[in-house]
């Protein structure tokens, strides 16, 4: 049984994560070790949005055989691009249903084991850099709190706005 809620502490080491020099991996494998204790995730990566090219760039994955960093994919045709990356929202596939819609490599999703996902949008400035990506063996996003997710993403974006600024 994982424990659902994030601590002060939980919060408290994601900000030191961000207090010294920006170290962009650092602080995503402090929000990944948060992510596991709490929800016990399967597979935890971070994109940033690539606007002229319409297409995403995976700059973490803690999986890197699988899915490994710099990894990129187009996203504008995706249920995922559009949800996330376009209208800055949450997006939930709470089943193998839900990820086939949502996702153009859901076979490779499948072939991990992954069961469902929340994929939550890095949100800085008023602009979206990217997503976070939270995916679990079964049914482990009934666990997880949207509030609790967009309130730990959105303290590490201000390490992905400085190590990728948004282009104009």
């Amino acid at each position: 049984m994982h424990d659902c809620k994030p601590t002060l502490d939980d919060v408290g080491r994601l900000v030191s994560s961000l207090t010294g020099p920006h170290d962009l991996v650092g602080t995503c494998k402090v929000l990944d070790g948060i992510l596991a204790r709490l929800y016990g995730h399967k597979l935890f990566t971070v994109l940033r949005f690539i606007r002229k090219d319409m297409e995403s760039e995976r700059f973490y994955s803690s999986d890197p055989a699988t899915y490994p960093v710099l990894g990129r994919k187009a996203t504008p045709e995706t249920v995922w691009g559009k949800v996330v990356l376009t209208d800055g929202e949450i997006m939930i596939s709470r089943d193998a249903d839900d990820i086939r819609r949502n996702f153009s490599d859901h076979e490779t999703i499948f072939a991990l084991g992954v069961g469902s996902m929340i994929n939550v949008p890095l949100l800085w400035n008023g602009e979206i850099l990217g997503s976070a990506n939270i995916s679990f063996a079964g049914d482990g996003y009934r666990a997880a709190d949207p509030a609790d997710l967009r309130m730990l993403v959105g303290i590490a974006a201000p390490v992905v706005a400085s190590a990728f600024p948004v282009e104009d």
